[in-house]
């Protein structure tokens, strides 16, 4: 079970459980409870009573106050509920008599100096409810009020709406004419005046405390039916020069759009176990964040909640972290963004995070289908090569002394945004892996394809020893044979902003699978990509980029592989520049282009071995003369090798001694080789 996250709080003592919260919070909304929990901004630590953060209202009113105002409108508010009862006998009052009663009580919340005049413009509750905030600020501005007092008066009116709004429940109550939809009508409508008012709050209380520390939490979950959930947490926290006491404004809503079933309540507490771990982490990392030396380990936030995310309940979610912090090392506003969504129709999942501390940029998405197997092996070998491909852009990115371009901390934070990105990678494989159980179609579109090709191309280059290879002129990070993995497009970024010094690395996997059928042929088609690329965004020339591909084409007749083409490639491109103050630019250095391909073509027809192995190696090199008379001169290298071999496997002779046999055996390579090439 996770905490409530423990920057929403001043004091070690005020520690919740913020799923348990929820959940209680759950419980109230499904009672219907008119109440709304939109606790007040900036309020005093020591004023704070803190049981009304649990269970009570925006403004908590006592039987007097109740009896005050009844009297005060008996004159006509119980005069039209008489007059609707005699016309509505044994039922609830409709909402129009629930909408006039609540018009009375916001209207009593005009002072006879702030009353505006509408002309003959009819004001719905939500508008005169708004016009009560709106009237009464204005009323402060001319009197030249300090902001402090703005925020007084703006805290006023709030808790003088949710009275009205609480008032006229009451009223209805006592006169037995609360019914369900006059409670749905009420909240609904309490619900559009804090929707509305919930950003201007936000906005002045930000710039209240500027320059204190805010915290802000958003969470919205999609149900498989179209039922929404918003949570929004909020907290700021702050000195008062003034009184000289802790300032502590926080805020909770809660907000469901829709009914929930007990499957549901289920599911959306298993995302919020998970994503309240998150918040923990972040909130945690945000607390040191203005230390320059100590490097937040965002290794410890994880995404591992996602292979177990509840499909069947769940069609996705979306949260958002934000923190701010002004202290002597002005650390500034760091924000985390993240987003997670299963198609069920499309059979797709998708990710995306965006972290921003204001110098260091993380960016990840991941596009993945939810049909897949488990292939331990290959998954292995993506999470190295990705290893691999962020060590490249690494080494590549070296200044002259030989350092990483990102700097210690810089580099520290890559990897762990990284490792963040991995985990979410295998997360979301692994939910593929279990989604395609769930569904029975992943049976015949998966097992009984995809899966059958990937043994049998196993088996013939693992087991078979007529195989020759793809030569070794470049290592094949990516794995050969067909992966069982479900196909995804992944992009991982990190950017270190200092100004006019911006290096950036960016890595790019994916794996897409076709299946095709032709008569008797069928076959699965497979590409696996890998891109690294190194750059300063234009405030520097250098840049590196390594592309990496391994594609492999299958013909099957009979559940038996007749026919398999593998290629790999690995093209390279990068350039380095070094600055002139004689010149006041930056001046090639280094520039080298290489491009390595190898490719195997099988076809085993008639127990007949025909392969075809080709691989080719081209690099073009050119590096400034360091001699002092030609510094202004390129020395150039280049090479090139290729080589071609076909092996031929089998009984020869009876190829040679039977033209029947010949026929049959070349009309059956013509046809498999056509089915090959037109995919």
């Amino acid at each position: 079970m996770c905490p409530w996250p423990k920057a929403f709080y001043s004091a070690p003592d005020k520690l919740l459980n913020w799923v348990g919260r929820l959940r209680i919070i759950m419980i109230n909304n499904a009672l219907s409870n008119h109440t709304h929990l939109n606790t007040l901004f900036a309020q005093s630590v020591k004023s704070v009573d803190q049981s009304s953060l649990s269970n009570t209202s925006l403004s908590a009113h006592n039987l007097q106050a109740l009896n005050d105002i009844k009297a005060s409108a008996s004159n006509n508010a119980e005069a039209l509920l008489s007059q609707l009862n005699n016309q509505t006998p044994n039922s609830a009052l409709n909402n129009e008599a629930a909408e006039m009663v609540l018009e009375q009580q916001l209207t009593s919340l005009f002072t006879i100096s702030s009353t505006p005049s509408f002309g003959n413009y009819k004001l719905t509750n939500e508008e005169r409810a708004l016009r009560t905030v709106i009237s009464s600020q204005q009323e402060g501005l001319l009197q030249n009020e300090s902001s402090d007092k703005l925020m007084a008066r703006l805290n006023t009116s709030v808790k003088n709406i949710a009275g009205a709004y609480a008032n006229t429940s009451d009223i209805l109550s006592s006169l037995g004419q609360l019914g369900d939809e006059q409670q749905s009508f009420l909240a609904s409508s309490q619900q559009r005046v804090e929707r509305t008012l919930n950003p201007y709050m936000e906005s002045l209380n930000r710039a209240k405390y500027e320059n204190d520390d805010n915290y802000k939490f958003d969470l919205s979950v999609t149900t498989k039916e179209g039922d929404v959930i918003n949570i929004t947490f909020n907290s700021s926290q702050g000195y008062d020069e003034k009184t000289g006491e802790a300032v502590d404004a926080f805020g909770i809503s809660y907000e469901v759009n829709g009914d929930l079933s007990q499957d549901e309540h289920a599911a959306l507490t298993q995302v919020m176990d998970g994503i309240g771990e998150m918040a923990d982490e972040f909130f945690k990392v945000n607390e040191n964040a203005f230390n320059a030396v100590i490097v937040p380990n965002q290794a410890d936030m994880g995404l591992d909640f996602l292979a177990g995310f509840n499909s069947e309940q769940l069609t996705g979610f979306d949260v958002s972290f934000s923190s701010s912090h002004n202290n002597e090392f002005n650390a500034g506003e760091n924000t985390l963004d993240l987003s997670y969504s299963i198609d069920g129709a499309l059979n797709q999942q998708a990710l995306v995070f965006k972290a921003d501390t204001g110098q260091h940029d993380i960016d990840f998405a991941l596009d993945m289908s939810t049909m897949g197997g488990k292939d331990t092996q290959q998954m292995q070998q993506y999470l190295a090569s990705l290893d691999q491909s962020l060590e490249d852009t690494r080494v590549n990115s070296t200044q002259d002394d030989k350092a990483s371009a990102f700097g210690r901390t810089g580099d520290e934070a890559m990897q762990q945004g990284f490792a963040l990105f991995k985990s979410a990678f295998s997360s979301m494989s692994s939910a593929a892996e279990r989604y395609s159980h769930l569904e029975s179609i992943a049976e015949q579109q998966f097992n009984d394809g995809r899966a059958m090709v990937a043994d049998l191309v196993d088996n013939m280059i693992t087991r078979d020893p007529r195989y020759q290879g793809l030569g070794s002129n470049a290592p094949n990070t990516l794995g050969t044979g067909i992966s069982k993995l479900a196909d995804f497009d992944a992009t991982f970024s990190y950017a270190l902003d200092s100004g006019d010094y911006q290096p950036k690395s960016t890595i790019e996997l994916s794996q897409a699978t076709t299946q095709t059928q032709q008569g008797e042929l069928s076959g699965v088609t497979q590409s696996k990509n890998i891109n690294s690329h190194f750059d300063y965004q234009f405030s520097r020339p250098d840049y590196y980029t390594k592309d990496e591909s391994y594609n492999v084409d299958t013909a099957v007749k009979n559940k038996a592989l007749v026919g398999l083409n593998q290629s790999h490639n690995v093209d390279v491109d990068t350039q380095l520049f070094a600055f002139n103050p004689q010149t006041n630019q930056y001046e090639l250095q280094m520039a080298m282009q290489q491009h390595t391909e190898s490719k195997s073509n099988i076809r085993l027809i008639d127990d007949i071995w025909l392969e075809e192995n080709e691989n080719s190696d081209t690099m073009h090199k050119k590096e400034r003369d360091e001699s002092e008379d030609r510094q202004d001169d390129f020395i150039e290298t280049s090479r090139h090798s290729h080589t071609k071999l076909v092996t031929l496997i089998g009984d020869l002779d009876k190829l040679a001694e039977n033209k029947y046999a010949r026929r049959e055996y070349l009309a059956n390579l013509s046809h498999v080789n056509f089915f090959m090439d037109k995919k």
